[in-house]
């Protein structure tokens, strides 16, 4: 499942994301469910059949995600466990707990559709958005103070600087600009409903600000984990080992440091 190739995942996760949302997206499009220009990633998806395909791919882009959090996580703890960095080795453990939290919320976003549940979708997305950029933030500060770490460079801080000031600044476009549309609608309209905003219609354009945004802070943090690649090539993972119980048991994700870095 991992062995040499652990780079692959980031990679994977940056394609399989942006895929997801644009199948939903044309599907959402073609069933009249959402006007083509730039409805929020949600919207895509809260209908059948596009929820259904939406569940299933955001699923499996949380499993992927955890996983890239899970590599980081052990990458960091086999390079400096023993090296007596106990404030990075807590960070570390924090940022994997919070990558774990916001890849519940990625689940949840897709299992909970904002037309049904929507106090547990928003909790997703306070989860996957405000709690990924965190992680972000946070990644990037110990970016700088492992500068020993195989496959980190001045460049890749800086490219992940940047886009944690980027999803920062979407967060706060995502919040301010859909209570500015929300405010110029009339009254008697339901804000959720996609069939209302139109081209045209109050509040339409800081709706669109809105929606952009949210397109665009989805998209950097999934470029955030392509960041990862470098790094992960100079890393492999063993599988876990079982034996019988009277004889040992091992349940254990094994990592090892390439040192030259692996094809």
């Amino acid at each position: 499942m991992f062995g040499d190739r652990l780079h692959v995942y980031p990679i994977v996760i940056a394609i399989f994301v942006p895929l997801t949302f644009t199948i939903t997206y044309i599907l959402a499009v073609t069933s009249g469910h959402v006007e083509p220009a730039f409805p929020y990633i949600s919207d895509t998806g809260t209908k059948p059949p596009e929820s259904c395909v939406f569940g299933q791919l955001l699923n499996i882009g949380a499993v992927l995600a955890f996983i890239i959090f899970y590599i980081r996580y052990r990458q960091i703890r086999t390079h400096y466990e023993g090296a007596g960095r106990t404030k990075l080795l807590k960070y570390n453990t924090v940022t994997f707990v919070m990558g774990i939290t916001a890849a519940l919320g990625i689940s949840l976003v897709g299992n909970f559709q904002e037309t049904n549940v929507i106090v547990i979708h928003l909790i997703g997305a306070l989860l996957a958005f405000v709690v990924g950029s965190i992680y972000c933030w946070i990644q990037t500060g110990m970016s700088f103070k492992m500068p020993d770490l195989p496959g980190n460079s001045v460049i890749v801080c800086r490219i992940r600087t940047v886009i944690s000031v980027l999803t920062f600044i979407f967060i706060i476009m995502l919040f301010i600009f859909p209570t500015l549309s929300n405010q110029q609608a009339p009254s008697w309209v339901n804000v959720t409903d996609n069939t209302y905003w139109k081209p045209g219609k109050p509040g339409y354009g800081l709706r669109l600000v809105g929606t952009i945004s949210e397109w665009l802070l989805a998209l950097s943090t999934v470029f955030f984990l392509l960041t990862f690649v470098k790094e992960f090539k100079f890393f492999r993972m063993y599988t876990p080992e079982c034996m019988h119980k009277d004889k040992k048991i091992t349940n254990n994700y094994n990592i090892e440091q390439s040192g030259s870095g692996l094809p």
